[in-house]
C-alpha cells in the first residue's frame, strides 16, 4: 500500500519554503545618537512601539521625525543603559519610497498600536491626529523595508531576530 500526502500539505511544505528562501540577513544598520538623526530626519514629535506579528513580538520603540517638507519619519529607537535615546536609520533611507500618507495639516499627537482582537500581535501602527478641523482621530499607517543594504534589526532580547520596519508617511493630497 502506497502512502498518500493530502495535495494541501505539499503545498503549505512549498510555500513554507519559499517563503524562507527568500529570507537573506541582511547587515545591521547602526544605532546612531539622536541628534544625528534629528539632523537629517527633522525632530522627534512622538514615540510608540513597534508593531509586532506575534504575541512574542519584539518590544522594540519607534520614533516619528518631522521634517521641513511635513514628511514624518518612523524609525527604530533603542535606550542605553543610563538613558540615552538612540535611534536607527539604514544608509540610503532619505531615498526609499514613501510607505503610506497621513492627513494633511494633521498635528500628531501619539502613536499606538492598532488592537487586532486576539492575542497573536499588535497590529498595525496607528497616529492619533488631531485634523485641521480640530476632530481627533485614529490613523493606521503601513511601514516598508528597504531594497537593499543594511537594516535595522529588533534588539537581540526580548523578541526574535527579524529586520524593522521604516515608515515615510507623505501628507495626503486633498480631494475636492
Amino acid at each position: 500500500m502506497a502512502f498518500r500526502v493530502p495535495r494541501w500539505t505539499v503545498t503549505g511544505l512549498a510555500l513554507a519554503l519559499l517563503s524562507c528562501a527568500g529570507h537573506v540577513d541582511r547587515p545591521r544598520a547602526p544605532y546612531v545618537p539622536l541628534a544625528q538623526l534629528e539632523a537629517a530626519y527633522g525632530r522627534l514629535i512622538t514615540a510608540g512601539n513597534h508593531p509586532t506579528p506575534h504575541q512574542n513580538g519584539t518590544g522594540d520603540r519607534i520614533g516619528l521625525f518631522l521634517d521641513t517638507s511635513g514628511t514624518i519619519w518612523g524609525l527604530p529607537l533603542t535606550v542605553e543603559s543610563g538613558g540615552v535615546v538612540l535611534g536607527c536609520a539604514p544608509p540610503g533611507l532619505a531615498g526609499a519610497k514613501v510607505t503610506d500618507t497621513y492627513p494633511r495639516g494633521a498635528t500628531i499627537l501619539g502613536a499606538t498600536n492598532e488592537p487586532t482582537g486576539w492575542r497573536g500581535g499588535t497590529g498595525k501602527l496607528e497616529l492619533l491626529v488631531r485634523r485641521s478641523d480640530g476632530e481627533v482621530l485614529w490613523h493606521a499607517v503601513a511601514g516598508g523595508h528597504t531594497a537593499e543594504g543594511p537594516v535595522c534589526w529588533a534588539q537581540e532580547l526580548p523578541g526574535p531576530a527579524q529586520p524593522l520596519y521604516y515608515y515615510r508617511l507623505a501628507p495626503a493630497v486633498e480631494r475636492d
